[in-house]
């Protein structure tokens, strides 16, 4: 029952932003890039807050048998990648790829830090198991 509230509030949000985004093409020209951006990340913090998060979460509690780290860091890594595939792609569309594509470098340099204490304790793990 509440999942299928959560679903028609999203849904009437997206007709309020699509309202909205008509509206602004009425407005000055050089005001609907900023206020296309901010209608963006309204939107995108309210779906994460009220699907994505929780999906997360139940995600997460469904694969807690897993050993302790690595169910929280695979589930972080794909919610992390997915949000920054979304606003790398807003900042695509708007004419800035290059600053795009530091952007795609930097969240997979930053995923790939948030593994790398493990990896190296899983490496260790390996090499001791082949060196007896």
């Amino acid at each position: 029952m509440a999942i299928s509230g959560i679903l028609m509030a999203t849904v009437f949000q997206l007709i309020v932003i699509y309202l909205l985004l008509l509206v602004v093409t009425f407005a000055s020209k050089s005001l609907q890039p900023i206020i296309y951006a901010a209608l963006f990340f309204i939107f995108l913090s309210y779906v994460s807050m009220m699907i994505i998060i929780p999906f997360g979460r139940t995600f997460i509690d469904l694969f807690e048998h897993l050993p302790s780290p690595f169910a929280k860091l695979i589930i972080g890594s794909v919610i992390l990648f997915y949000f920054s595939e979304l606003i790398i792609n807003h900042i695509s569309e708007a004419g800035y790829g290059s600053i795009g594509e530091i952007a795609k470098v930097a969240v997979k340099i930053a995923i790939i830090m948030m593994w790398l204490p493990h990896f190296s304790q899983i490496i260790g793990t390996l090499s001791r198991l082949i060196i007896k």
